[in-house]
């Protein structure tokens, strides 16, 4: 037996307050995600004299942020002693949102060309 109109009404109005709550939800991980590299960059210039942090990935883009989206961060001037410390004061800023933190000088130069041609300094 096929829906009724109103049947079908509803449906579609069900169906738009969902895409809009997941809609909502990627905007919130988005800007949670932009404010955790921001004091994940400060930390790591602060703290551990880094000489540039860039963000790149998907959080870079509100259009490609998902639901799992972490924060990917490349890193250039932190002294390779101190990188498992920095992961595990960034890991530590927010539990919700994870980190990747790429030390530029030791990455492939794939993944390097990639950061410099589409990430954003912080």
């Amino acid at each position: 037996m096929l829906p009724t109109a109103d049947e079908m009404a509803a449906y579609r109005a069900t169906a738009r307050k969902r895409q809009q709550q997941r809609r909502d939800r990627l905007h919130q991980r988005h800007q949670l995600g932009l404010s955790v590299a921001q004091q994940a960059a400060e930390c790591l210039k602060q703290e551990f004299h880094a000489e540039r942090v860039v963000l790149f990935g998907s959080m870079r883009s509100p259009e490609k942020v998902h639901e799992r989206s972490d924060v990917d961060l490349a890193v250039w001037g932190l002294n390779p002693r101190d990188y498992f410390r920095a992961v595990g004061e960034l890991l530590a800023i927010d539990p919700d949102m994870p980190i990747d933190l790429v030390e530029a000088e030791s990455a492939s130069p794939r993944i390097l060309a990639e950061i410099e041609a589409i990430g954003v300094d912080l």
